[in-house]
């Protein structure tokens, strides 16, 4: 059987790469380990990695996760590709039903998991299957991470309709400002995203130092509970 959503796990996608989808999956967890005692992690798949994986070791710190590496991130590919792309050129392939089996397992045991993707929702991990599959199969309601800045509201609009068309629960938006200085969409992105999706803004952070310094600006009870 998939998790069902009382045991509160969570998929954070993202409508683009770069959009800070790891530093707000950070901070969530940062928010999380103060109202739950186990906040699991996943990175089922991350790319462009020579050494170790930056982001699942980022999301494993932020959450005090103990679980081994090859758990909390099972495919770790060199090329900085999408995955199904970096897989073929390794001669290696991503194996879907493995990553939810393991999610599943993991939302079980946890009192909080977050599963991060890579990029947005129509990333392939192998063939046809792309990350809304692997969300649709574990039964994840969607977090979606966009960067505060010009493009943002179609992006998001485009994210949250493929997302309903695929049947999955939509909790809300985050925005984040990866850059240091806001252009002049900033201001008026959330209530148009909202206006045009019949979502909710759950944070809007500001460039910070630390996902621990931002955490404190996301509708944590919103994002796990709905």
């Amino acid at each position: 059987m998939a998790p069902s959503r009382a045991s509160r796990a969570v998929f954070v996608t993202g409508t683009d790469t770069g959009v800070g989808k790891t530093f707000v999956t950070c901070a969530l967890a940062h928010a999380l380990r103060r109202r739950w005692r186990r906040v699991s992690v996943m990175k089922p798949v991350e790319t462009g990695v020579e050494g170790e994986p930056e982001d699942a070791r980022a999301l494993q710190a932020a959450a005090g996760d103990p679980a081994p590496l090859d758990v909390v991130c099972p495919y770790r590919l060199r090329a900085p590709l999408a995955p199904s792309v970096a897989a073929a050129l390794e001669g290696r392939h991503v194996d879907v039903r493995r990553l939810v089996a393991l999610v599943r397992a993991r939302a079980a045991e946890a009192d909080v998991l977050l599963v991060e993707g890579a990029g947005g929702l129509l990333v392939p991990l192998e063939g046809e299957t792309t990350y809304a599959d692997l969300a649709v199969a574990c039964d994840l309601p969607l977090l979606i991470v966009a960067a505060n800045r010009l493009g943002t509201i179609n992006h998001c609009s485009l994210t949250a309709r493929v997302a309903r068309v695929m049947g999955l629960t939509v909790r809300g938006f985050v925005l984040s400002q990866p850059a240091a200085t806001a252009d002049a969409s900033a201001a008026g992105n959330a209530k148009a995203i909202s206006t045009l999706t019949n979502l909710p803004c759950l944070g809007s952070l500001a460039h910070a130092p630390s996902p621990a310094a931002a955490s404190a600006l996301l509708d944590v009870d919103a994002i796990v509970h709905g």
